[in-house]
């Protein structure tokens, strides 16, 4: 009884696995299918969904099917996830769909004019994995043609900015230069104002003192006798100074300073007759 209760489970067990396996079978070929279909339909989004399913959910080994959900991203304008799925089956075991993948990886890289080199690198690729691969062959003249132009463009904008460089030096060593220019003559200039200042500060001064010595020239002359006069009123300023000093009585004062008068009148009158008795002599000898 045992070993006939041990039969019935063995080939119960093997019932069911059978059984999962062909379930299996059919829930992978049902996703399968709907992801072509939706593919072929251009309905990516549906695409996307069931080819998905099939690879993660239900962990299908498929290249060909990875490479579906990388052009149904790509279709989608979704090219980072794209560029993803295309990177996984760049060097898949089957020779087409990884040439494939690395040509569709140059066409994305090839969208930014900074990644032309790793365009034309993946491209390459595809050409090594495939060389029967025409639309990569195509797609390669097609990148060096770019890249060339693009060289000559850079070449062109440097030449452009190196020139550009230069001439705005020139300009600022000409806008320097007339600064400088600009400077000096107001310094010249400045120097001009003050010998022209000088010159009229001279010719003022001298104006000035011509017109005082002209002044003073035409001031009236003193005579003689009014230098004598002036030097006996101040002589007698100074005796009637020293009288008062000495504290002599003013008649007293006035007796001695008549006397000193009489003695002068007698004096110059000396004097006087003797220049003319000189004269005299003089000009008998002649």
């Amino acid at each position: 009884m045992k070993a006939i209760l041990s039969i019935l489970f063995v080939f119960s067990s093997l019932f069911a696995l059978a059984n999962g396996g062909v379930t299996r079978i059919s829930t992978v070929n049902k996703h399968k299918n709907a992801a072509e279909a939706a593919f072929k339909a251009e309905d990516y989004k549906t695409a996307i969904k069931e080819f998905t399913i099939l690879l993660d959910s239900l962990n299908e080994k498929d290249d060909a099917a990875m490479l579906d959900l990388a052009h149904a991203y790509f279709k989608s304008n979704d090219l980072e996830n794209a560029k993803t799925k295309y990177a996984n089956i760049q060097n898949a075991k089957d020779k087409k769909i990884a040439s494939i993948a690395n040509q569709q990886l140059g066409v994305i890289m090839s969208q930014d004019p900074k990644e032309l080199e790793k365009a034309i690198s993946f491209t390459k690729l595809a050409m090594k994995h495939d060389p029967t691969n025409l639309q990569a062959r195509y797609n390669y003249e097609l990148l060096l043609k770019k890249k060339q132009q693009q060289d000559e463009q850079n070449k062109d904008n440097k030449d452009n900015q190196d020139n550009k460089d230069k001439q705005d030096q020139q300009d600022k060593q000409d806008q320097q230069d007339q600064q400088d220019k600009q400077d000096q003559e107001n310094k010249d200039k400045e120097e001009e104002n003050k010998e022209d200042n000088k010159e009229d500060e001279q010719k003022k001064d001298e104006g000035e003192n011509k017109e005082q010595e002209e002044q003073k020239s035409e001031e009236p002359q003193e005579s003689e006798e009014e230098k004598e006069q002036k030097e006996k009123e101040k002589e007698l300023q100074e005796f009637q100074e020293r009288m008062q000093e000495i504290k002599m009585p003013k008649e007293q004062a006035q007796m001695i300073l008549d006397a000193l008068k009489n003695n002068e009148i007698q004096f110059f009158q000396q004097q006087k007759k003797k220049s003319n008795k000189r004269t005299d002599s003089d000009m008998q000898d002649w």
